[in-house]
């Protein structure tokens, strides 16, 4: 939940723990509520979602540097391994992904990212697996489009 929440605000550790602070607490208080209809996890998911999109809604959004996104020099005389820069990747998919619409983010995060199902996305994010489908296509295209260069 906290690598969601992390995920979802951009890296930003303090907001994920104030999302899941609140998301535990929201938990104890209506835990008796809570009915079996789905899993624990699908549940938990859930409430974490609905608080990271409220902590979404408290801040502005921080604009992405595009040189993140700028296609990378040819290096084909450099060793695959040199070629290899994780921490670089992982950058330009951060900023790829902060500019995916949420849906789309928290879609494409709970399935690649968490493992979740097309059902258990759809019911955490209050929607039907054929919106999730939908969503992830989109995701997927976008992503695919914006890290073309590291292919």
């Amino acid at each position: 939940m906290f690598r969601y929440a992390l995920n979802m605000l951009e890296g930003n550790v303090q907001d994920a723990e104030d999302a899941l602070q609140a998301t535990w607490t929201k938990v104890w208080i209506s835990i008796a509520d809570f009915r079996g209809r789905s899993a624990l996890r699908t549940w938990l998911f859930t409430v974490t979602a609905h608080e990271v999109l409220n902590q979404r809604r408290r801040r502005r959004p921080v604009p992405v540097d595009d040189h993140l996104l700028a296609p990378r020099p040819d290096r084909a005389h450099l060793t695959p391994a040199a070629q290899l820069d994780h921490q670089q990747l992982r950058e330009a998919l951060a900023a790829a992904l902060t500019e995916l619409p949420w849906r789309q983010r928290a879609s494409w995060i709970l399935r690649e990212m968490e493992g979740q199902s097309y059902e258990e996305i759809a019911q955490i994010l209050g929607t039907s697996p054929t919106v999730i489908r939908g969503q992830l296509h989109r995701a997927r295209t976008t992503l695919a489009t914006r890290m073309e260069t590291w292919r």
